[in-house]
């Protein structure tokens, strides 16, 4: 079995000490470019409940190509996001799943897509 290593520090946590994620690839549902993975830990309830308040998210920087929902980090306003991307007749913008979050939707053109999210782990 081939397993992915993955070096990361999480942000909320006030220790700052790197944590190391391992999961095989098997797990990985599409062809990603293993140099180009990291892991970031999500903070907020805005896409429950497919990715909850603390998952790990591992996102691919290598895909930055924005298709129909698909689960992507965004960059808006000096904050990352993650967000699933809608089709619009005008265009495609970036939704929260969660309906009590529904008002934090932003077009493509006003974002800079970061990376595709291609694997998320929820500690219970």
């Amino acid at each position: 079995m081939s397993l992915i290593t993955l070096e990361y520090v999480d942000a909320l946590d006030s220790n700052n000490e790197k944590k190391v994620l391992e999961f095989s690839v098997s797990l990985l549902k599409e062809p990603i470019n293993k140099g180009s993975l990291f892991v970031i830990k999500v903070d907020g309830e805005s896409m429950e409940p497919v990715i909850k308040d603390c998952t790990l998210v591992v996102a691919d920087l290598s895909q930055r190509e924005v298709v129909d929902a698909g689960i992507y980090l965004v960059y808006y306003e000096n904050k990352m996001w993650i967000k699933k991307a809608k089709q619009e007749s005008d265009g495609m913008t970036f939704v929260s799943i969660n309906k009590a979050y529904s008002h934090l939707v932003y077009k493509e053109e006003e974002v800079r897509v970061v990376a595709k999210a291609v694997l998320s782990f929820n500690s219970l």
